[in-house]
């Protein structure tokens, strides 16, 4: 089975239009590294960092290795957090690819060939599983494109609600 390292922004953004859930019964694995889980993973809404693990949540540790790995990330590209050059690390080393939103951790990804992925293209596979019916999508791309904070891009947001509604 196929694992996809996640950051924070997915997760967060998934469980505050309640289909986080939803996710997990895709046929891939979702991981994130333990400081990730511990230090960012606070307010999930409906959801707690065990219901995560119930999901099927894999929380990986670094080795001592991975560690200055991620410190050596962070040093490279200052406006990488330690949390996310933790994720990134932890996608390279295993050649997983990485679930964010967020465009300096794509383009050190990018600069690092670690393959990355977003939010739109797991809600894509869950459409495709038959797992999110279609009038679930629409209601949260809706609040994702009407939400200021949501790291999702707005174009694209609206291109894939209006081929929801046609």
């Amino acid at each position: 089975m196929k694992v996809l390292v996640s950051d924070s922004s997915i997760l967060i953004e998934f469980s505050k239009r309640e289909i986080l859930h939803t996710m997990f019964e895709l046929e891939y694995q979702f991981a994130v590294p333990d400081l990730l889980f511990h230090e960012e993973l606070i307010d999930l809404g409906s959801y707690s960092r065990q219901d995560l693990l119930g999901f099927g949540l894999r929380v990986e540790a670094l080795s001592t290795d991975g560690v200055a790995t991620a410190v050596a990330y962070q040093a490279e590209r200052a406006a990488l957090s330690l949390v996310d050059a933790f994720a990134l690390t932890l996608a390279g080393i295993h050649r997983w690819p990485i679930l964010t939103e967020d465009r300096t951790m794509r383009r050190f990804a990018e600069s690092k060939s670690i393959s990355h992925l977003d939010a739109l293209w797991i809600v894509d596979r869950m459409l495709v599983a038959g797992v999110l019916p279609g009038t679930q999508a629409l209601v949260a791309l809706d609040a994702m494109l009407n939400d200021p904070r949501c790291p999702l891009p707005k174009p694209e947001l609206a291109r894939r609600i209006g081929h929801l509604r046609d």
